[in-house]
This record gives C-alpha cells, sequence and structure tokens, in this order.
C-alpha cells in the first residue's frame, strides 16, 4: 500500500503551532511521500525548504481563498486525479499533530474513509437511551431529516468523520467525484454553511442510501483521531493516543503538555 502525506499551505508564513505540526509531520511520517499542495502563485514559507518535502503540487489559486474554495477542491476530480499513482491519501492539516507512524497499518485495514469522530461530551446514562439514539441516527441520516434547511444534529452524532486529518483512499475518491457530481455541486452551492463541507459530504452524503464508502465506527476511529471533547476520547480510547489529533489548539489546555513532551513548547 503506497500512501502519500498530503499538506496544504494557504499563506507564506506559519505559525509557531503549525510549525510545530509541519515539524512533527515531517519526522514522524518521513518514510511516507510528503506533498505539499498550495495556491500556484504562493511562495512557499522557509520550513518548507528541506529535504523532508517529496513533492509540490500547485493548484489554482480559488481553491485557497475561502473555505468554499477548498470544499471545492476536496470534492474534484482533478484533486484526486493528481494522486492516483498513490492508494491513500492522508490529509494533514496544519492544525494537526500525528503522535506515531500509523499510516501503513491504517492502510491495510480496508477502510476508505477515516476522520475524527463528532461524538458528544458525554455518554448515555444507560443502554435504553443508547440504542433510541443509534434508532434516530439512522433514521435521520437514511431520511436525511432537516433542521432550519441543514441536516440534523442527530445526522452527525458520532459520525466518522473530520476531514482535517483524514485518510482517503485515492482510487475510489477520484471515481465519487464523477459518479456523484450533482451531489457534490449541491453541497458545493450551499458550503457557506459549514454543515455543508466536504467531509460532511464524504461521511454521510456518500452512504445516506447504501455502504459506498467503509468507513469504520467511531470507536474504531477515535484511535485514528481525535478533535472533539478530548478527555472523553482518550477515555474511550483506553486512555491511549490515537494516530494523530486535529484543532488541538482548540484544546490548547489538554493537548499542551502532551505536545511539549515531543519536544515543543507551545
Amino acid at each position: 500500500m503506497k500512501a502519500a502525506v498530503v499538506i496544504p499551505f494557504y499563506q507564506p508564513f506559519i505559525n509557531n503551532f503549525e510549525q510545530t505540526a509541519f515539524a512533527q509531520a515531517t519526522k514522524v511520517l518521513s518514510a511516507h511521500d510528503i506533498i505539499v499542495i498550495k495556491p500556484k502563485n504562493l511562495v512557499l514559507p522557509d520550513e518548507t525548504k528541506s529535504n523532508a518535502i517529496t513533492n509540490v503540487i500547485n493548484f489554482d489559486d480559488q481553491y485557497f481563498r475561502s473555505v468554499k474554495g477548498y470544499n471545492e477542491l476536496m470534492l474534484s476530480e482533478e484533486f484526486y486525479k493528481s494522486f492516483l499513482n498513490y492508494d491513500f491519501m492522508l490529509i494533514h492539516q496544519l492544525d494537526a499533530f500525528v503522535f506515531s507512524d500509523e499510516l501503513t497499518q491504517w492502510c491495510t485495514r480496508g477502510y476508505d474513509y477515516v476522520g475524527a469522530p463528532w461524538i458528544h461530551k458525554y455518554d448515555y446514562p444507560d443502554i435504553v437511551k443508547a440504542v433510541k439514539s443509534k434508532i434516530q441516527r439512522w433514521t435521520h441520516t437514511k431520511f436525511n431529516v432537516q433542521k432550519d434547511g441543514r441536516p440534523s444534529p442527530m445526522q452527525f452524532e458520532n459520525k466518522v468523520g473530520n476531514g482535517g486529518f483524514s485518510l482517503r483512499r485515492v482510487q475510489k475518491f477520484h471515481k465519487l467525484c464523477i459518479d456523484m457530481k450533482n451531489e457534490a455541486n449541491r453541497y458545493l452551492s450551499l458550503s457557506h454553511d459549514h454543515y455543508f463541507n466536504e467531509d460532511v459530504f464524504w461521511s454521510i452524503e456518500v452512504n445516506r442510501k447504501r455502504k459506498v464508502l467503509n468507513i469504520p465506527s467511531y470507536k474504531t476511529a477515535i484511535s485514528f483521531s481525535i478533535e472533539l471533547f478530548p478527555e472523553r476520547a482518550i477515555t474511550i480510547n483506553d486512555n491511549k493516543l490515537p494516530f494523530g489529533c486535529h484543532a488541538w489548539d482548540k484544546n490548547l489546555d489538554y493537548w499542551r503538555p502532551i505536545i511539549n513532551g515531543y519536544g515543543y513548547n507551545v
């Protein structure tokens, strides 16, 4: 299984947190091809001028100007076509942090998409409420139950997951960008609203009517990446660190001592 680590750059400079994420990624994942994607007119910051980078791929500047533009890139045939010589890609935004090299291990587990699950802060108090919620999640997703013109919150509960640190099977994503172009365009027409971001498309929309992507359960995915409520997430993961985490700067009090333990100062 051949995998590429794909790191997007948007600006000609990166802050201390982003420098930390980039340094860790290039150190821990050095056994794999590390590919920077960027706007074609961007001059990369000095931190990227090392032998750690395998390649730089340019895309139109419009894809990097806004969340909407990024959604367009991540739902485009053009993007995945650029990586068809790889079996998998690991999208590693610079607000992610990787703890160890588990990339090959995850590539061999048979999944098509993995990201940090959207968990709740608290578990259900009893089995009855847990089962009831599971049925509601299935019903809301299957029939696309809406609230105020958006997917209902139940559609997101325990879904896998966030795209900022995510594993994607390249050939399958490339094909789906072609086969589901109309559905993707509908999402893009609404992507001013984060409820219709590209990772929602892959996590929920693609499998709405039938299983197209093999996506793990939230309890399995939590050992891949954590974003929300890290205290509870680590408990679910038997008090072990995952492969990586995303948006750690939003839970800095929790992640700071852990990340500093890897030799950084955040």
